[in-house]
C-alpha cells in the first residue's frame, strides 16, 4: 500500500512498490511478517535509500549490498568515501570480483495467459517470459546473447525462418540498447549472482 498527497504516475508507483519487494526478498529471502520485524532496522536504512523526498532513488540492490549489510563493519579513520559502484561507470558491478570457477546459467520461464469462452474456444493468448540469469564469473566479463527475432530475420532477408515477435521487452540495466537496436544482440557485463536479464511478451495463438 502506497500513499501520496498529490497525484502520482500509478505505474511508477506500483512499479516501486513490486521493487522494494524485489530488494527485500534478496535481503531477508523470505519476506514475511517475522523476517520484517527482525529486520526493521536494516528496513529504515533501506526504505531511506530507496526513496529521498518521495521520488525514487537507488532501486538496484547491488549497490545497496555494498553499502547497507547486515553485518558489522571496522571504524575506519579519515574522510568517507562512497562505494565503487556508486562513482563506477558499470554501477552493477563490483571490480575485482573472482570465483575458481567461472559460471553462467540461464533459465527462461514462460507463462500463458488465455481468455476462453464459455464453450471453450480461446478469445486471446499471450506468452508472457523473463530471462533469469545466475553468474559466477571473474573480472568484467562482457556476454553476448542472440534470439530469434523476427525484426533481425527480415532485415537479413530470413523472414521466413521460424522467428518470435517480441513485444513490451524490458531489459536489465545493464544491456547495451544502442547494440540491441543495431543488430539485435544482446550485449551486457552481467551483475554478479542472480538477476533478471530481460523480460518480453509473445501475442501468438495459442491451441
Amino acid at each position: 500500500v502506497a500513499t501520496s498527497k498529490k497525484n502520482a504516475c500509478v505505474s511508477l508507483v506500483f512499479s516501486f512498490l513490486y521493487k522494494v519487494v524485489q530488494v527485500f526478498s534478496e535481503y531477508f529471502k523470505e519476506l514475511e511478517e517475522e523476517s520484517i520485524r527482525d529486520n526493521f532496522v536494516i528496513i529504515y536504512e533501506l526504505l531511506d535509500e530507496l526513496m529521498d523526498f518521495g521520488y525514487p532513488q537507488t532501486t538496484d540492490s547491488k549497490i545497496l549490498q555494498e553499502y547497507i549489510t547486515q553485518e558489522g563493519h571496522k571504524l575506519e579513520t579519515g574522510a568517507p568515501r562512497p562505494p565503487a559502484t556508486v562513482t563506477n561507470a558499470v554501477s552493477w558491478r563490483s571490480e575485482g570480483i573472482k570465483y575458481r570457477k567461472n559460471e553462467v546459467f540461464l533459465d527462461v520461464i514462460e507463462s500463458v495467459n488465455l481468455l476462453v469462452s464459455a464453450n471453450g474456444n480461446v478469445l486471446r493468448s499471450e506468452i508472457v517470459g523473463s530471462i533469469k540469469m545466475r553468474v559466477f564469473l571473474s573480472g568484467m566479463p562482457e556476454l553476448r546473447l542472440g534470439l530469434n527475432d523476427k525484426v533481425l530475420f527480415e532485415n537479413t532477408g530470413r523472414g521466413k525462418s521460424k522467428s518470435v515477435e517480441l513485444e513490451d521487452v524490458k531489459f536489465h540495466q545493464c544491456v547495451r540498447l544502442s547494440r540491441f537496436e543495431n543488430d539485435r544482440t544482446i550485449s551486457f557485463i552481467p551483475p554478479d549472482g542472480e538477476f533478471e536479464l530481460m523480460s518480453y511478451r509473445l501475442n501468438t495463438h495459442v491451441s
